[in-house]
């Protein structure tokens, strides 16, 4: 089975043994999670010409020959069917930047294996090892087989970043989308900022807020720019208020008030109030996202109100109570609130919650991570001097405190 590095340049000859021009690429129809079948060959001719040859009349194609079934003359094509759409392998494929969906990697297509497959000759996988590198100079040989292996990728798992047609970014999203935010964020770290910015782009905005928020600080600041405020708003927007506000911290004052301007709703007010509170206290730690249930509410009508809701809030771990004029009187576990009779108040579930287990704005780190180790919290509620519920830090921005570059 031949790669194309292999075959390229190549010379070409007919069925009357004539030479009738050299390989300069080969045409695929790409079709999405398949192994796309060779087309066409394209041949330059030595009189300068570009002909296509319909992979059908190839009798063989190996790397030392590739000859055709019939006279050129007689079958070669000065121009493609029309209403197709095909592939360049060379042009459009070699040297491109892909995803490999099931390495949840980036890698550059540095040569091309060519196979048999259900009786059609087929792109089986990319290679993007050492050896292909070697291949592509020219430099070959049994030593070089033992020293570096072949690194091979499955053509089907292949989503492209860049290119036209049915290469386009837009026909790989759905798998993409497929991946966990986290690794997803990974892809995007290692593309340059133009393909980075494209892909968050092409994304529905909830899902590339998700991802958003995994990249690398530093890299969120540059890619929000590259979008820029009317882009980057509907994404923003979309991010926990927390991850948001620490986004917005990075920005130039003009730069902050332009981003805001693009967040619809009361979400920029809230990340307004975050932004008061200094980075190494509870109060910059904190999120607003909280779901918040009153006193008087049963267990029924609270996880009603919750289904209603749901889709606003990543995730919910506890239901905090309080009053109408925000005065905290507890919180509940979700666990607690499911095992709970659809009839009982909320004032009685909260009844058990400890009371020193809540902290001020003005707490540094030291306390909050001490006192969620004590009390076993996945989520503490942040009160001001009135016991005022103001927001909530949960493990996750801790852990991120930790270790930041997980």
């Amino acid at each position: 089975m031949p790669y194309i590095s292999e075959l390229l340049n190549n010379t070409i000859t007919d069925s009357s043994d004539a030479v009738v021009g050299k390989l300069e690429d080969i045409l695929v129809s790409y079709k999405e999670d398949s192994f796309d079948p060779l087309e066409f060959l394209v041949i330059k001719t030595s009189g300068g010409q570009t002909k296509f040859a319909p992979y059908d009349f190839v009798a063989n194609f190996t790397s030392s020959q590739i000859s055709l079934k019939n006279l050129f003359s007689k079958i070669a094509l000065t121009e493609l069917p029309a209403g197709h759409q095909f592939v360049y392998l060379k042009k459009e494929v070699l040297d491109r930047q892909i995803v490999d969906v099931a390495g949840t990697r980036v890698v550059r297509v540095d040569d091309l294996r060519i196979g048999v497959v259900e009786n059609k000759m087929c792109v089986l996988g990319i290679d993007r090892s050492f050896r292909a590198i070697l291949r592509r100079l020219g430099i070959n040989g049994s030593i070089f087989n033992r020293l570096f292996p072949v690194n091979l990728i499955d053509w089907r798992q292949a989503k492209f970043l860049e290119g036209t047609g049915p290469l386009q970014l837009n026909t790989a999203v759905e798998a993409l989308s497929q991946l966990h935010p986290a690794d997803l964020a990974n892809i995007v770290e290692e593309l340059d900022v133009k393909s980075g910015s494209s892909l968050l782009a092409s994304l529905d905005s909830g899902e590339a807020a998700r991802v958003l928020e995994e990249v690398n600080p530093e890299l969120q600041t540059i890619l929000a720019r590259h979008l820029g405020p009317e882009r980057a708003g509907k994404i923003l927007g979309q991010m926990s208020s927390d991850e948001f506000a620490d986004l917005v911290k990075t920005f130039t004052g003009p730069e902050a008030s332009e981003f805001l301007s693009k967040v619809s709703g009361g979400r920029a007010q809230n990340v307004k109030k975050l932004l008061a509170y200094p980075d190494n206290t509870a109060g910059g730690l904190m999120t607003l996202d909280f779901f918040s249930a009153r006193p008087e509410w049963s267990a029924g009508q609270t996880v009603e109100e919750i289904r209603k809701i749901s889709g606003s809030i990543r995730s919910i771990v506890h239901v905090y109570v309080s009053d109408e004029d925000g005065k905290f009187r507890g919180a509940v576990s979700m666990r607690r609130l499911l095992l709970a009779g659809k009839e009982e108040l909320m004032k009685n579930l909260a009844k058990d919650f400890p009371r020193h287990s809540t902290l001020k704005p003005g707490d540094k780190i030291p306390k909050v991570i001490s006192l969620m180790t004590k009390y076993n919290l996945y989520t503490a509620a942040v009160l001001d001097k009135d016991k005022k519920l103001l927001g909530v830090v949960t493990i996750d921005d801790v852990m991120r405190l930790l270790a930041p570059s997980a």
